[in-house]
């Protein structure tokens, strides 16, 4: 009996490794500027004296993003779609109006990423602007739409993640793996009291655990096989 990838798994499978290299990407290069020295990003004198001399750091964040959030889009449409004959159609549609959350957050942090010129501008009119303006980039991109692109797109794979194990469509150890990235849902409970200096180290690990998942996923689906409608897997007597 031959087999064949159908091209809808095919491309939820492409898509959500596509998310993985992104996101990966992305994360990579927001580590640039502690590795070069550039320790306190949330200090604006400090990140402003790095985006001088590497502003093109920001601009390759951005066009990850950007990749990130369309490639996302495909992915949460195109995973639901595998899921179809096996999940209920309710928790598939919540959960994946819940990636599309985070598609649109991650793409809008790649906008917030690609204005650097603009505020090295507004830094060069007047040096007070340019710290002012930077806070305002930092707080909405990566304590706003970073921090709840993540958010949701961990909550993605945790939703996939149970789905996948309650019908068994999904490998159990894939399903563990999501685990990893339900660890960022615990930030979520700080307003509440629940004190988090412990977990910070998890929270991190969240981040690239979900892009490590997303690759994990995309590889399960893309060797995912079903059955080709030929006479010998149909049971009709074949021909010489």
């Amino acid at each position: 009996m031959s087999v064949v990838i159908s091209n809808g798994t095919r491309i939820a499978g492409l898509s959500t490794i596509v998310v993985g290299l992104a996101g990966a990407t992305w994360f990579w290069l927001e580590t640039t500027p502690p590795r070069l020295g550039f320790d306190d990003t949330d200090d604006p004198s400090v990140s402003l004296q790095f985006l001088e001399g590497h502003s093109v750091v920001y601009a390759q964040a951005g066009l990850a993003l950007f990749v990130m959030g369309i490639a996302l889009i495909i992915a949460t449409f195109a995973v639901s779609d595998t899921l179809a004959q096996r999940a209920s159609s309710l928790a598939l549609r919540v959960v994946t109006t819940i990636g599309l959350f985070s598609a649109a957050f991650v793409f809008m942090h790649g906008v917030l990423r690609f204005g650097v010129l603009p505020l090295l501008y507004v830094d060069g009119l007047r040096h007070e602007w340019g710290q002012a303006a930077y806070l305002v980039s930092q707080f909405a991109g990566i304590h706003g739409f970073a921090a709840g692109g993540i958010v949701t797109l961990c909550l993605w794979a945790v939703g996939i993640s149970l789905i996948g194990f309650r019908t068994r469509a999904l490998p159990i150890a894939l399903c563990a793996l999501g685990v990893v990235a339900g660890f960022r849902l615990l930030s979520i409970l700080g307003p509440f009291g629940v004190s988090a200096d412990g977990l910070w180290i998890l929270f991190l690990a969240s981040i690239p655990g979900v892009m490590l998942w997303c690759l994990a996923l995309g590889v399960v689906l893309l060797l995912r096989r079903a059955p080709s409608a030929d006479p010998a897997s149909s049971g009709a007597p074949a021909t010489a």
